[in-house]
């Protein structure tokens, strides 16, 4: 993963809306009058959006509601550039008028793609017979929150969501860990296999090709930082264990959105 100059290694998922860092926080009042998208970017803002992180595009520049002030994605990372192309600022900006983040949902909008660019068949699947929404987990067998989450799926599943595991093993590729995941995703029955592991009994060791680097590289993008972490529909993370009741609602609120 390529960090942008001056941020930190990846999005805050764990932030309540207000970035919890020193870095600069932008709060504007959204003016009225046409949407700022439909304006035209300079072409000094292009160029220096463009030399950001050498050799890669931003995959968005487009105007904000703020006069002079243009966004630039990379991914689930946003920062803003002035429109002479000489500043950058990092940082959350805000409708004061409808106390909505506006970084946040392009921050959203990012992580909501880079899941998106996941197969689904890599995955380890928890399906319901009639689904009303789809969790998608980043996991470790060795994590006790991760044990617990799992404890309750026939709860989860219960209530129409559908819990999408990727693995991330937290000891990195040179773990026992890391090998139980691998046999985990290589077992003939991999839902059986992940409650095994989960619950303490031993899983036949396994390899073969998986997809679990990738889920790792996935992560970093995602700015998951320990497991479990909760990727919901609208691309809202949520780092750590939720009682299943509430993952529910969490869950079902994001598909409607």
């Amino acid at each position: 993963m390529t960090v942008l100059p001056g941020t930190p290694s990846g999005p805050d998922p764990y932030g309540d809306g207000v970035m919890k860092r020193a870095s600069m926080l932008l709060v504007v009042l959204m003016l009225c009058g046409a949407p700022a998208a439909a304006e035209e970017v300079p072409a000094a803002v292009r160029t220096a959006a463009a030399d950001l992180i050498p050799g890669t595009l931003p995959d968005r520049v487009n105007a904000t509601p703020m006069p002079g002030m243009y966004q630039v994605t990379f991914g689930p990372q946003v920062v803003y550039l002035s429109e002479d192309g000489k500043y950058l600022l990092h940082g959350d900006l805000i409708d004061l008028q409808s106390s909505r983040n506006l970084t946040e949902d392009a921050r959203k909008h990012g992580r909501r793609q880079v899941i998106d660019d996941l197969a689904e068949e890599d995955m380890v699947v928890f399906a319901p017979p009639q689904i009303q929404s789809t969790i998608t987990v980043f996991t470790d067998t060795s994590c006790g929150y991760c044990v617990k989450l799992h404890q309750e799926i026939g709860q989860l599943l219960a209530g129409g969501v559908k819990v999408r595991y990727l693995a991330y093993p937290r000891a990195g590729v040179q773990s026992p860990s890391y090998d139980t995941l691998v046999s985990v995703w290589c077992a003939d029955d991999q839902q059986q296999a992940m409650t095994d592991a989960k619950s303490g009994r031993a899983v036949e060791p396994k390899t073969c090709e998986t997809s679990i680097d990738r889920h790792m590289e996935a992560a970093e993008l995602v700015g998951v930082r320990g497991t479990p972490t909760i990727v919901l529909q609208d691309g809202e993370t949520i780092p750590g264990y939720v009682p299943a009741k509430k993952l529910i609602v969490l869950a079902n609120a994001a598909a409607a959105n």
